[in-house]
């Protein structure tokens, strides 16, 4: 079978009529493309080009069924105008040599971006390779996934090496009250003795009598039983019906001398209070202490784990405080808002501080970072390692 070889002046003047705009862009729509409706090109002359007479006659040729329309629409095509393509070429040459970004590894081959798009130039060898920095400007606002190598990663044995144990031993058979007053130290009853009884004489209350740690004691175990059983009025765990009366609340102590401590019941100095306006004032000051206590005594109780964590919690609380916040996405909406340092694996609660609102002053690195710096201050002169997990709330990026 004998073929002709196509010239290639034959080959680009007939691709030049199939994929050509028309001469005259102002006869379509968008000046760039060729009307829908445009002129249909007979492809019997390419066709002739491209398959002879003898071969179209031959056997081989006879087995193949070749399907070709014989017309085919006008293609849609793109292309830039002469104008824009002038421009494009002019800003390349004005282009400073400081817009280039070039970097030479160790094979002799140019890498150079200029953004996008990206050129060519005359001067650069057939070895060179110019690269557009698409990928990087795709990926710019995206994260990307970072693997923790093998040769910095900790054995899992490293975040229980220091397990939750007590500091003094406990019967596994104790009462309650027990482990009540490893929180509730004798330094509370005391705070509470003093500052009570100051309060009452501030006040001149000639009625008073000073209360003591075992009247306090049985003050606390009054509150505690009024929280599970609950009544509509706290006189009726003194009524005469039997019905509403409680023994064990109404035999430890009198409801007249219950008001009174209810009534004088304090645990800082009113007298020493700062002023709003003042520097040191402190929206806590008046339960401030018992605050500092509960954490010294918890952190007392149990020795520190190596895996801990960071979290908040809420106390449930619907009445009027300027401290209650409004959580609409947790499972306790309304209450107070308590930063939490825990043992990852049992929950122990190591040290809290409540949330008293924004600051005036700014912080560094935000909230969540403020928060982290609190609670672990103390595990940094440890001689163990701590390791301290939270979640993407207490993480802050500084830029």
């Amino acid at each position: 079978m004998s073929r002709r070889l196509l010239l290639d002046d034959e080959i680009a003047k007939e691709l030049e009529l199939l994929v050509s705009l028309p001469d005259d862009p102002a006869n379509s729509e968008d000046e760039y493309e060729s009307d829908e409706h445009g002129e249909e090109y007979n492809v019997e002359k390419l066709k002739n080009l491209l398959v002879n007479s003898e071969s179209e006659q031959s056997s081989s040729s006879s087995n193949t069924n070749i399907n070709i329309p014989e017309t085919i629409p006008s293609p849609v095509t793109q292309e830039f105008p002469q104008s824009y393509k002038d421009n494009i070429e002019s800003h390349i040459q004005n282009t400073s040599i400081e817009h280039f970004q070039i970097s030479i590894p160790e094979n002799p081959q140019i890498e150079m971006s200029v953004g996008q798009p990206s050129c060519s130039r005359s001067g650069i060898s057939s070895n060179e390779t110019i690269e557009e920095s698409s990928e990087e400007s795709e990926s710019e606002g995206s994260w990307n996934k970072a693997m923790w190598s093998n040769g910095n990663r900790p054995h899992y044995s490293v975040f229980d090496k220091i397990t939750l144990a007590p500091r003094s031993p406990i019967s596994y058979n104790s009462r309650p009250f027990v482990y009540f007053d490893k929180f509730f130290t004798n330094e509370v009853y005391n705070l509470i003795i003093k500052q009570t009884n100051l309060y009452a004489q501030q006040q001149n209350i000639r009625t008073w009598s000073p209360t003591s740690k075992p009247e306090i004691q049985a003050f606390l175990g009054i509150l505690i039983t009024m929280s599970y059983h609950v009544l509509p009025d706290y006189n009726l765990y003194w009524s005469s019906d039997p019905g509403f009366r409680v023994d064990e609340i109404a035999n430890v102590m009198s409801i007249k001398r219950f008001k009174a401590l209810l009534r004088t019941l304090h645990l800082n100095d009113n007298s020493k209070q700062p002023q709003r306006d003042e520097d040191t004032f402190d929206k806590l000051y008046k339960v401030r202490p018992l605050v500092t206590l509960i954490n010294e005594a918890c952190q007392a109780a149990a020795k520190n784990t190596s895996s801990q964590s960071i979290d908040e919690s809420m106390i449930i609380f619907k009445g009027r405080s300027s401290l209650k916040q409004y959580m609409p996405m947790k499972p306790v909406k309304r209450g107070y808002k308590v930063w939490c340092r825990c043992d990852s694996s049992t929950g122990y609660l190591y040290e809290f501080d409540i949330y008293t609102g924004k600051q005036d002053a700014g912080t560094e690195g935000g909230l969540g970072s403020k928060v982290v710096k609190k609670l672990t201050e103390k595990l940094l002169d440890m001689e163990e390692e701590k390791h301290v997990t939270f979640d993407n709330f207490f993480v802050t990026i500084i830029y």
